[in-house]
């Protein structure tokens, strides 16, 4: 089977502008996650997909890269414009967030492991038990039903519990095919979408199955100064 990992990257984060070519530890964050990503041997081709000259030009030095449109776009739409562009054919297209530096080889096994057809879209949840935590809104909760589909995806703390338990965590990355992934940019934007601000509500409502893998392995996005200071504490214990 042929895979081939698609990182978009952008400087325009209004959280942490310029996040991509932040230094971690003496390499950029976007360096970060395409050696990880890279040294996993598990993709035929990586590309980093940006529409900043800065950022293909600094990538381009240890990797692929391929600039797509300057107009707004999001994660998935940039995905497809790179694959688009490099016009070779993959069997599964995986969009990696450009901005976790230390995303896992375990993680990446376990979302490919699950690439098989007929899946349209696949990605990863965590079982995790309640904490505070749980409740932020920048962490995504899902709810599956018994096939491992994902039913609902929200910012709120999903299902309702009486006494509060086990909850499944998102874990932000995604796999489709590249029928699925053409289908899916042209879709406008739905109403539970738009209540939630999350994508991959737009893509439930229109009758898509998301299938979802259980991994044990956390995810950590930087997002935010705080986020930056705790991956360079992180980088000193390891």
């Amino acid at each position: 089977m042929k895979i081939i990992g698609i990182i978009p990257a952008r400087m325009e984060s209004s959280r942490l502008p310029g996040k991509p070519l932040i230094d971690i530890g003496g390499k950029t964050m976007i360096k970060r996650v395409y050696e990880s990503v890279i040294n996993s041997k598990l993709f035929s081709k990586i590309i980093v997909a940006t529409p900043n000259k800065e950022i293909y030009d600094h990538v381009n030095k240890f990797g692929e890269v391929i600039m797509t449109s300057n107009r707004p776009l999001n994660g998935t739409e940039r995905v497809f414009e790179a694959y688009d562009k490099i016009n070779e054919e993959y069997d599964f297209i995986i969009n990696i967030q450009g901005d976790e530096p230390f995303i896992k080889k375990d993680q990446l096994k376990d979302l490919i492991s699950i690439c098989k057809k007929p899946n349209q879209i696949c990605t990863l949840i965590k079982e995790e038990k309640y904490s505070q935590n749980l409740e932020r809104k920048s962490i995504m909760k899902v709810v599956k039903n018994n096939n491992n589909e994902a039913i609902y995806f929200s910012k709120s703390l999903i299902p309702y519990q009486k006494i509060k338990k086990n909850y499944f965590k998102h874990i932000c990355i995604y796999a489709y095919d590249p029928i699925t992934l053409n289908k899916i940019i042209s879709l406008p934007p739905s109403s539970l979408e738009l209540n939630e601000s999350l994508e991959q509500l737009r893509w439930l409502e229109n009758g898509f199955k998301i299938k979802v893998g259980i991994t044990n392995f956390d995810s950590f996005s930087i997002d935010t100064k705080e986020d930056l200071i705790l991956a360079k504490k992180l980088l000193k214990i390891n």
